[in-house]
């Protein structure tokens, strides 16, 4: 008799999808609340779709990986650069970007509690100043 061999895909765990989404999220805060044309509203809707690009490949750990670590690379120039058209409010999703890419308890327990962890408050306090500071 022959024997099937089952092979589940293993995707992305869903503390790295949850920094990924917070990554996206948290710099929308001030964008949305501030009515202010400082921000340049279309530069900020094509750096949100490229963040949200790791999103799309939950079902692709290596390549969630690859694209969370390439984007948060391209995304540190670019918040720099771009902050005199308000782009820096991306600057948080840089560590939370990283952070996503290494938060996998599956491969790492202690560290991606850790790594998950330093995500979450970062993520909160991030979004808590943000209203702090009346945006």
């Amino acid at each position: 008799m022959w024997a099937m061999r089952v092979t589940a895909r293993e995707n992305v765990h869903p503390w790295q999808f949850g920094l990924a989404v917070s990554a996206a999220v948290t710099p929308l805060p001030p964008v949305v609340a501030s009515g202010d044309d400082f921000f340049v509203l279309p530069l900020v809707v094509a750096t949100t779709a490229v963040l949200a690009v790791p999103l799309f490949l939950h079902t692709r750990p290596s390549a969630f990986k690859w694209a969370a670590g390439t984007i948060s690379a391209v995304l540190l120039p670019w918040s720099l650069i771009g902050a005199w058209f308000g782009m820096f409010v991306f600057f948080p999703s840089i560590p939370l970007l990283l952070l996503a890419a290494f938060a996998d308890p599956r491969r790492r327990p202690t560290a991606a509690r850790v790594l998950a962890g330093a995500g979450l408050l970062l993520a909160a306090a991030v979004t808590l100043l943000w209203w702090g500071r009346g945006y």
